[in-house]
């Protein structure tokens, strides 16, 4: 067991430092920097269960670190599926007063009493990251995020069921002994850190993954989609208006005088034209269209189940709300 305790110390070690480059890379990684703090939390526990020789009679700093983790990283698990909370430092001096002060007020107590609202304060921490996992919807590694889920729930519920019943044998509660109980506590937490890195080491790689997709399908100035993404949309939409029968609006556009905009006012003002037209022309467009930069000043819209006349509506539209935004833009120069 001491071995185990050492391997996952050294797993969790390298989950950190993988973590915190890719958070470093991310640029908005606070998710995985929150992961990071719990792995390396629990680097800790696991290395003093590791290094541990003799059963303590008192809550050890260790257990209480692991707790600690493992609480962070299904603080880290909530925020990667909802982005709840924003605010996050807040709550992880709470996540850790909690514990402290639960910590405190029962350090007087039997351990079984301690053990008992340790376990209550971590399981409820537990079972929200279980269920977001359990229901995710939309994601590739589907039966990944059911096993992590999964265990997240097992972990919740035997932890609890162990504290209950410690707890009641404390208080004289005529009970048989379940042998190994510890034993099953330890694999199980054991078992919920490996899965845990390894389902965010697979987070981790979507994430890299859709990043460098929108890389490639996004334009960086003015946050459009760009002209290959509208040539890749516009093939099955045409495919599917074609077997239909259906209409398909397509518009593009360009910039009037850009060239003048940029020789009178220089090339800032005329990027800061496009971004203004990147900010404004999704507005201008229905919810379920295609805009995008087709190039230089040159923007395309495509337009599902649009005759010429509400194709014809949408442009106008289009040209009065960018000449408007336009002009405002001008309007100090």
């Amino acid at each position: 067991m001491a071995s185990l305790s050492m391997a996952l110390c050294v797993l969790c070690a390298v989950t950190v430092a993988l973590l915190l480059v890719h958070g470093h890379l991310d640029g908005d990684g606070h998710d995985l920097r929150l992961l990071a703090l719990g792995k390396g939390m629990q680097a800790a526990g696991w290395l003093g269960f590791g290094l541990a020789t003799a059963a303590s009679d008192v809550m050890p700093p260790y257990r209480f670190l692991l707790l600690v983790g493992l609480g962070f990283e299904a603080l880290a698990i909530v925020r990667v599926r909802t982005g709840w909370p924003t605010k996050l430092w807040p709550l992880l001096a709470g996540v850790v007063a909690l514990h402290a002060l639960l910590a405190v007020a029962v350090a007087d107590r039997a351990f079984e009493v301690q053990t008992f609202v340790q376990t209550l304060a971590a399981a409820m921490l537990f079972l929200p990251g279980g269920v977001l996992l359990l229901t995710a919807r939309g994601v590739t590694s589907r039966r990944l995020h059911g096993v992590a889920g999964g265990t997240y729930l097992i972990v919740a519920a035997f932890t609890l069921v162990r504290g209950g019943y410690l707890l009641a044998r404390h208080e004289g509660a005529d009970m048989p002994a379940v042998p190994h109980m510890e034993m099953i506590g330890l694999l199980l937490l054991q078992a919920l850190a490996f899965i845990g890195c390894v389902w965010f080491v697979v987070v981790v790689r979507e994430r890299y993954e859709a990043h460098i997709q929108r890389l490639a399908t996004t334009d960086a100035l003015t946050g459009l989609r760009n002209r290959r993404h509208f040539l890749s949309a516009a093939e099955p939409a045409l495919a599917l208006a074609a077997r239909k029968g259906t209409p398909v609006g397509v518009l593009i556009f360009d910039v009037d005088h850009f060239k003048r905009v940029n020789d009178t006012h220089g090339h800032s003002v005329g990027d800061a034209v496009l971004r203004c037209i990147g900010e404004v022309l999704p507005t201008l467009v229905r919810g379920y269209d295609a805009a995008c930069r087709y190039g230089g000043e040159e923007f395309a819209a495509l337009l599902p189940d649009a005759d010429e006349a509400v194709t014809d509506l949408v442009g106008e539209r289009i040209r009065q709300g960018l000449e408007q935004a336009e002009s405002l833009l001008l309007e100090p120069y």
